[in-house]
């Protein structure tokens, strides 16, 4: 995250961008909970007197499966400590897709799977949002530069959810391989509104089109990756 508004952001010391933080949904360590309230107490007192504190929630606070999860509460109790600042911005987000290490990603996980040919369980029901970090940067971008919104919180997400079947297909296209799986009837969506970040979204020229899904995942896990 912290690399996609580098090139924007790296420089200016009217905004700060506050990408740090526990990096795995399904974290239950509350020594980790701590260690990242701790680190935001000290990022917010530090940055203080900037225009723009930036921080990155989850639209998982929607989801009826999620919300009561340690990660979601957590999430939600730095949302707060983060709205005292005077200047701050807190923007949710979905499924990101990037150049991450991370294996606890949804799409990391996936990518692992089907270039090894591992089985795993396939929610049916489920629908996951996915947006391209780099559409991240340019709509956040936009909302901080031209001023759009300050002590608000808003989703940053896909107009579309996912299905699940459908990310298991776009990245077995990008890999190149075929999926091992088991299918089970379990999961589901939850909406997501984005209609504050529309103007934005135009602004940035991020199209949502219907092969969004297919173009992101060749983008990050094609084979000449």
């Amino acid at each position: 995250m912290a690399k996609a508004f580098a090139p924007t952001f790296s420089g200016r010391e009217d905004v700060c961008i506050y990408a740090a933080g526990v990096s795995n949904s399904g974290c239950t360590d509350m020594q980790e909970f701590e260690r990242e309230r701790k680190r935001l107490t000290d990022g917010l007192h530090q940055a203080g007197n900037v225009d723009a504190f930036v921080y990155f929630g989850t639209c998982s606070v929607a989801d009826p499966e999620a919300q009561n999860t340690p990660y979601v509460q957590h999430k939600l109790a730095m949302e707060k400590l983060v709205s005292a600042h005077p200047r701050h911005l807190i923007l949710r987000l979905p499924q990101v897709a990037g150049n991450t290490p991370n294996p606890h990603t949804l799409l990391n996980y996936l990518y692992a799977r089907i270039s090894r040919s591992e089985s795993f369980k396939l929610w049916n029901k489920a629908r996951r949002n996915i947006i391209d970090v780099a559409d991240v940067a340019a709509i956040s971008s936009q909302l901080i530069d031209k001023n759009i919104l300050r002590n608000a919180t808003v989703n940053i997400a896909n107009s579309t959810g996912y299905p699940m079947v459908d990310i298991v297909a776009a990245m077995e296209k990008a890999v190149g391989k075929r999926a091992v799986f088991e299918v089970f009837e379990r999961g589901s969506g939850y909406p997501i509104d984005i209609h504050a970040i529309l103007p934005a979204m135009d602004a940035a020229g991020v199209n949502f089109g219907a092969d969004y899904l297919e173009r992101v995942l060749i983008k990050y896990y094609g084979k000449s990756h």
